[in-house]
């Protein structure tokens, strides 16, 4: 069986998927995170499901760029998980999250920044964090991720989930012209539009009329079972499953 890799935040594990209509917070909350209620509505579930892949995912809820790198460093690398017939969706998100090693836990820590319960973040964000910066620091590593996948064969592709990064240079494989999944969901492209950070806060235009629009659920912002159809639909536009090409 042929696969479909998928990396991301929550946008691309389906976080709320299973929302519907009327729902309370209460009710929404004990459905947000299921792998049963919510992530099979997910757009990588239903490509998965229309070509008859076998979904490999590394997505998670909060998940930073680098948690990501490094999600797909330990399985192609250190696992040496060559895929020649898998195709990679690969989701940019916020790069206003990161990710450190605590000795205290012995595992890696996801953070946002800020996070006000959260020391460490709080000095990273004041201290160590640029978004200008990051976001060149991205586009490095994707342009490395590139080179790899290309050497081993494999078919990859990136897409912005909810912002349009500016990036110092083209990326040939990045989907949708750039533009977010979130621009394309409300169909509005103008790029003067404040970074969405992805809190559970309508921080920014785009957001906020998707919020209006029922597009995302209003409790935590993320797409609704239909927003992943349509999201499902830009993907098969771009992407010929059966081959693993652009079309």
């Amino acid at each position: 069986m042929k696969k479909l890799i998928t990396f991301g935040d929550s946008w691309v594990i389906g976080v709320g998927a299973g929302y519907q209509k009327g729902q309370t917070p209460t009710e929404y909350k004990a459905i947000a995170w299921s792998n049963i209620q919510s992530y099979p509505k997910s757009f990588r579930s239903l490509i998965s499901k229309n070509y008859d892949l076998e979904n490999i995912n590394f997505s998670n809820g909060g998940s930073s760029n680098q948690r990501q790198f490094r999600k797909a460093s330990e399985y192609f690398i250190k696992d040496e998980r060559i895929d020649k017939d898998a195709v990679v969706l690969w989701g940019l998100t916020s790069v206003y999250r990161t990710e450190y090693f605590s000795t205290h836990k012995s595992d890696f820590v996801n953070v946002f920044l800020p996070d006000i319960d959260n020391s460490i973040s709080k000095i990273l964000a004041v201290k160590c964090f640029d978004e200008a910066i990051e976001t060149d620091r991205l586009f490095y590593q994707i342009k490395l991720f590139n080179s790899f996948f290309s050497n081993m064969g494999i078919k990859n592709y990136w897409f912005n989930i909810f912002n349009e990064h500016k990036f110092p240079g083209k990326i040939d494989n990045l989907l949708f012209d750039g533009n977010s999944l979130l621009s394309c969901l409300v169909n509005d492209y103008n790029s003067n539009n404040q970074y969405h950070k992805s809190i559970w806060e309508d921080t920014d235009r785009k957001i906020t009329r998707a919020k209006d629009d029922g597009i995302v659920n209003p409790y935590s912002l993320h797409p609704t079972h239909e927003s992943h159809i349509k999201i499902t639909d830009l993907f098969e536009k771009e992407i010929n499953f059966k081959t693993g090409e652009k079309i």
